[in-house]
């Protein structure tokens, strides 16, 4: 008989974001497992393993991933811009599967302006580990968490204009099949002991991936010698059974003075990835589970746009009233990323004619207007390589200052 789905399975690893993986810096204790589950072999399940590719504005989007997080470390206004341009990193992220995302001349660009990006923000107070108890003097240290949402269009649109590849929110959420091996011979983490995981499910949840555990029913318990061998062949009868096509295999164990995690992440019967990590912190040989299979399934699925080629555009702002009008609108085309450079060719009492240097093609230029509320595109745009002088002076493509 196929087992019944059990979403609160899933449900409780979504939701499991521990103290963020950076607390996990110092070198980490033993890893005791909690008793064993005491449940039969019922199976749950953590819903549906997507694979449908989402191109950027194509809803429904997760709003999660378009959400980032940062430690503030003063209260100053300096230290709040970068920790929302530390979330918007992140974010980037999560949404290209490219860890250095942030490192694009684009994105560099946008970061000092990331504030720009949000939608709503908010702080929260925790203790500073994950038990709550580290103390100077007597006193416990707090850490300030700011959470940030970012604009679904504006975040877009950059990873667009930085020619990024984009993942989209339909991502599988593995089945985590992890032995641990302590000293004490190999056992199979189950759902009863999220808690062993934490490191990995928090690193999931920064690189935007979720993962299911297995409910540890007898028939799971003695395939831990074929999760040991990472020999994925024959758990993907058992990975099918919650609903699931896609699997990360896992052993971690001590080696030297520190432990050694070995991972293959499949889907079916095809092998996505296969890598090692070894760590002398347990929690970060942990987390390396999610930042590999963040990669592999990041590889096979992301899409990159074609920004087409650097351009020189002649643009006519139209509509400018007021002496405000003529700050806003330069002041809004000099924040843009993709914006190079900026010369006023002429400007008139309510006009400006500008020329642009791009770091992108004219449609990706677009696109960022198209995600702003500032300008609006009036007519067709005319388009140059850059130090191309035209024969003629070409009619500049024209947009209008919105109110």
């Amino acid at each position: 008989m196929r087992p019944r789905h059990n979403a609160r399975l899933f449900a409780a690893l979504l939701v499991l974001v521990a103290a963020p993986f950076a607390t996990a810096h110092a070198q980490a204790p033993d890893l005791p497992l909690p008793e064993e589950s005491a449940a039969g072999g019922q199976s749950a399940a953590a819903g549906q393993d997507a694979d449908d590719l989402q191109a950027p504005g194509e809803a429904p989007r997760d709003m999660a991933l378009y959400t980032g997080e940062s430690e503030l470390l003063g209260q100053s206004a300096g230290e709040r811009r970068a920790a929302t341009a530390r979330a918007l990193a992140q974010v980037l992220v999560k949404l290209t599967g490219e860890e250095q995302a942030a490192a694009n001349p684009v994105v560099r660009r946008s970061l000092p302006k990331a504030a720009s990006f949000v939608t709503d923000e908010r702080t929260s107070e925790s203790a500073s580990d994950q038990q709550g108890n580290t103390a100077i003097g007597g006193a416990p240290i707090y850490k300030t968490t700011l959470q940030v949402q970012f604009d679904p269009n504006k975040v877009d649109a950059l990873i667009a204009g930085a020619g990024l590849p984009y993942w989209g929110s339909n991502r599988p959420s593995p089945i985590l099949w992890l032995a641990i091996d302590d000293g004490r011979g190999a056992r199979l983490v189950n759902a009863s002991q999220i808690n062993v995981v934490k490191p990995l499910a928090s690193r999931g949840t920064q690189r935007g991936l979720s993962f299911g555990l297995p409910t540890g029913s007898a028939v799971e318990q003695a395939a831990v010698d074929t999760i040991w061998a990472r020999n994925p062949g024959p758990m993907t009868a058992l990975t099918e059974r919650y609903g699931h096509q896609t699997q990360l295999l896992g052993r971690l164990f001590r080696e030297g003075q520190g432990w050694t995690a070995d991972w293959v992440l499949t889907r079916g019967d095809t092998e996505l990835s296969r890598w090692s990590f070894s760590d002398p912190s347990a929690q970060r040989a942990l987390a390396s589970g999610a930042d590999g299979a963040a990669d592999a399934i990041a590889r096979r699925d992301a899409r990159r746009a074609d920004v087409g080629e650097p351009a020189v555009h002649d643009m006519l702002v139209t509509g400018l009233r007021l002496a405000d009008d003529y700050t806003r609108a330069m002041g809004y085309l000099q924040a843009l990323p993709v914006v190079r450079e900026l010369t006023v060719e002429e400007a008139t009492p309510d006009s400006l004619r500008l020329r642009l240097d791009l770091a992108v093609g004219v449609p990706a230029f677009e696109a960022f207007l198209a995600a702003g509320d500032v300008l609006e595109a009036e007519g067709p745009a005319y388009v140059a390589t850059p130090g191309m002088v035209p024969p003629e002076q070409p009619s500049p493509a024209r947009y209008r200052l919105r109110p």
